[in-house]
């Protein structure tokens, strides 16, 4: 089963985030076909240099940094988001394959589910 896992909030304003990370790597874990998708504010969760303890939260880096492990390599993230949210793409993190509105609709297509949190 291929499923598309798509991060589209705010890395620490809510456990929305943790979540769906926890939720797509234990769907990896048991042979599920994994791909996520970061979208709007779920974009930051790409930045470097994420300080969550300042806030008293745990850092999305380890999940983040984990997901080759997983084999979750289908990562991509929504080129028109980032640059409304001037969100540099060389900045991220983790590798994704940067994605224009007409691609995503295709990745969508692709999926036997698509979950958005």
């Amino acid at each position: 089963m291929r499923v598309l896992y798509i991060a589209a909030r705010d890395p620490y304003a809510s456990q929305r985030a943790q979540t769906l990370l926890d939720a797509l790597l234990v769907a990896a874990s048991f042979g599920a076909q994994v791909s996520v998708l970061f979208q709007g504010h779920g974009l930051l969760q790409l930045l470097p240099e994420q300080e969550a303890i300042l806030i008293d939260r745990r850092s999305l880096s380890a999940q983040l940094d984990a997901l080759p492990l997983f084999d979750v390599e289908a990562i991509y993230a929504d080129r028109a988001d980032a640059q409304r949210l001037h969100i540099d793409a060389s900045s991220s993190r983790v590798d994704v394959q940067w994605l224009e509105p007409e691609a995503i609709a295709s990745l969508m297509a692709a999926h036997d589910q698509v979950i958005r949190v």
